[in-house]
């Protein structure tokens, strides 16, 4: 297969066959899907301020107020050193891995399959898989099946019990049968109608074709649901470790038990169930309880998508998975983006994206940073761990602007579409008549100005194109996450507030002159591969993509690549690629060896080997010429098994390198540098009021002399959606270096 230029990353897609592990919340940067991160919505620690729209509204001072004043405004938070703590992003994480050891589980007997029976009567006891994050494996436990619907079994373990000494107290855990059957209906009625609809419809799975040993029939339409006290570092190490797996889809378990299972935990479902659960939070995190209304279900409907997804197109891009598992809550109800960081009900992921987590207000105590604007819409966890709440924002936000601006059929479409993934799904989805960098500037546009001109008007660009009835968004310019990673992200925008040289924000009628420069091509990276234990290796960390290349003569006849190798990596997730080019570093094609399987860039090695084995691999194709050959590393953002050693690679009689040494090798892109694809940049009044916005190209800045307020957005262009770097820009105002653009 011919691979576009890989000086970086490339985004991974799976094969059908490939078994995931969907947490909820947060996700390594991965292939795989995860689940929502953190809670459903901000929780609150005061009542509803009715004015909260006109405290927002816009004064000239609207940024400052806006900004809150960052993470270290916690120290001066209003109220008593006791005032509880309810902010949404204090206790919720993601599993650390997508698959999980199945050892001591036992399998099914060669031969045997199980006859189909009927779903069993509630009150009956029945072994079912449940988790162990920290020990990384399945284990069996007993779990009592409490409630049944037309489309959900919901089982529910029979021990939930934290361990000895833990300081909750044991109704933490306690499951009401109301609360079992208020998620049976809302499952029935709500998020099996609204999903199967907007999305698609499961396949039956009834429990005959298990792969491990154990009774798990019943009725295949049905979803089964099984609640548990999930075993992570939460549930062994609490206080000390806060955060918990509130729920997860897992690929793998329903190809365990020849089901579609969802696990949901049992912590608090009194306050993280129901439409108006009690708000009763504390100081003391042992038992501290606000209200997260809808939390589970929220958590249910994100993560059924993923299951709905596995079935449907199981190679999707994760950005595409998990922007539409985030819409899938909105589509059910249970999610508002129209919720600000100064409502209840605001939800994390846009207020991460749009850089408003910084702000204290009553109804997001304990503010945080975890990302803003500038931030790649279609790149997972390129930045600092907690970033990854505003990659969930952007991903959620694109998909509630498209719903919006072409309906819900697009939606629709982009899920079930299984020959395309990334922007070439979203592109198919809109049509030709939409070009897809026409739609995602617009998009970028609305981020800025929506909560303005939804009430206001929009000049320079139609109203209709930035402005949206499902969202209220605007940027915390205050913030320096809209701009102060050096670069622009790739399918994304840094927003600068101009400003003079002490760094006072400019007014339109202060310009006079604009300046950008935007590279043309990326700047090459590093070779990464390095000498160890007298070979070459790739390293072993997590989201590697390393390259090693040398330019090699290819004799005549039927030549032969020899070579010996050692690995760890996470079969069927990490892989190493032998690959040519005979194009002078443009496209790369990863080439068959004796031991290579098919992977997500062509036939590689996975898996692991005992020490140092041969490898062949034919050359014919190349004989008699020059080609670049190279060794590509790639794996994902989970487990690390230990990399890839290559040692005494030969052409023949030919030697290519005895592993001492790195001569003659180098990285793609310092053979061939990226080419940037394309710049987007406009300037944007907003004046004081928050009530008036003007767009216009860069070079007619004079048009922009009434506002007090200028924005330059600067957007770079990358429609492959495999590159992560950030390209390097220069924005000069007024002969003043703006802050953002430049390489670190």
């Amino acid at each position: 297969m011919a691979v576009a230029s890989y000086a970086v990353r490339a985004s991974l897609r799976l094969s059908a066959a490939t078994l995931l592990t969907a947490p909820l919340l947060l996700t390594p940067a991965s292939p795989s899907h995860a689940g929502r991160a953190v809670d459903a919505g901000l929780t609150s620690s005061a009542g509803t301020t009715a004015n909260a729209d006109a405290r927002e509204a816009g004064t000239a001072n609207a940024d400052a107020r806006e900004a809150g004043t960052t993470a270290n405004a916690g120290m001066r938070e209003a109220g008593s050193a006791h005032t509880p703590v309810t902010s949404v992003m204090d206790d919720v994480r993601e599993p650390s891995r997508r698959t999980y050891s199945t050892t001591g589980l036992g399998t099914r007997p060669p031969g045997f399959a199980r006859r189909a029976a009927p779903t069993p009567p509630t009150g009956t006891v029945r072994e079912w898989l449940a988790l162990d994050d920290v020990e990384g494996r399945f284990y069996r436990k007993d779990y009592t099946l409490r409630g049944i619907g037309e489309h959900i079994e919901v089982w529910v373990a029979n021990h939930l019990a934290f361990p000895a000494g833990d300081c909750r107290p044991a109704v933490s855990t306690e499951v009401t049968d109301a609360r079992i059957a208020d998620l049976v209906r809302e499952f029935d009625t709500t998020i099996y109608p609204r999903e199967t609809a907007a999305f698609s419809t499961p396949p039956d799975r009834d429990g005959t074709d298990a792969l491990v040993s154990g009774d798990y029939t019943g009725a295949g339409g049905r979803t089964v649901t099984l609640i548990d006290n999930i075993r992570d570092d939460n549930y062994y190490d609490f206080p000390e470790a806060a955060t918990y797996i509130a729920g997860f889809f897992s690929s793998q378990f329903n190809e365990l038990v020849d089901r579609n299972v969802m696990t949901i935990d049992a912590y608090d479902w009194k306050h993280r169930t129901g439409a108006a659960p009690p708000n009763e939070p504390t100081d003391d995190l042992c038992t501290s309880r606000p209200a997260r209304p809808r939390m589970y279900e929220g958590t249910f409907a994100h993560e059924w998508q993923h299951l709905l997804q596995y079935y449907t197109d199981p190679g999707e891009d994760l950005w595409v998975n998990e922007g539409l598992s985030d819409y899938a809550q909105s589509l059910v109800g249970y999610a508002d983006g129209t919720a600000t960081v100064h409502h209840p009900g605001a939800d994390a992921h846009l207020v991460c994206f749009q850089g408003f987590a910084v702000v204290r207000t009553a109804f997001n105590a304990n503010p945080r940073d975890c990302g803003g604007a500038q931030n790649s819409l279609n790149l997972w966890n390129e930045g600092k761990p907690e970033e990854v709440l505003a990659d969930y924002g952007h991903a959620y936000q694109f998909m509630l602007y498209l719903r919006d601006r072409f309906g819900p059929a697009v939606l629709s479409r982009l899920h079930r579409d299984r020959e395309r993934q990334g922007l070439a799904a979203v592109q198919e989805a809109l049509g030709s008549g939409e070009p897809l960098y026409g739609v995602l500037h617009d998009f970028q546009t609305m981020t800025l100005v929506d909560k303005v001109v939804g009430d206001g008007t929009m000049t320079g660009v139609p109203r209709e194109r930035v402005s949206v009835p499902g969202l209220r968004s605007t940027i915390n310019l205050a913030n320096p996450a809209s701009y102060d990673r050096p670069g622009a992200a790739p399918n994304g925008a840094d927003y600068v507030r101009l400003r003079d040289a002490a760094g006072r924000s400019l007014t339109g009628n202060a310009l006079r002159s604009v300046r950008f420069r935007g590279a043309r091509t990326l700047p090459p990276l590093p070779l990464t591969w390095r000498v160890r234990d007298g070979a070459l290796f790739s390293g072993d960390a997590s989201d590697t993509d390393a390259t090693a290349v040398v330019s090699v003569r290819v004799p005549k006849g039927k030549p032969t690549l020899n070579l010996r190798a050692k690995y760890g990596a996470e079969e069927r997730y990490d892989y190493g690629y032998v690959t040519v080019s005979t194009d002078g570093g443009r496209t790369y094609q990863a080439i068959p060896g004796d031991r290579t399987v098919p992977g997500p860039l062509g036939p590689g090695v996975t898996g692991r080997t005992d020490g140092f084995v041969p490898h062949r691999y034919d050359l014919s194709a190349y004989a008699g010429t020059t080609i670049l050959l190279g060794f590509r590393y790639v794996s994902d953002g989970a487990v690390n098994e230990g990399g890839w050693y290559v040692d005494d690679v030969a052409v023949e009689t030919r030697q290519v390198s005895d592993g001492s040494s790195l001569r003659g090798f180098r990285s793609p892109s310092q053979i061939r540098p990226v080419a940037v694809h394309a710049w987007h940049v406009r300037l944007i009044g907003l004046d004081d009021a928050g009530r008036r916005a003007r767009q216009v190209p860069a070079d007619q800045f004079a048009a922009l002399r009434s506002y007090p307020k200028v924005v330059a957005v600067v957007a770079y262009d990358e429609p492959s959606g495999e590159l992560t770097q950030y390209a390097p820009y220069t924005l000069v105002v007024n002969g003043v270096t703006q802050p953002g653009g430049r390489t670190p």
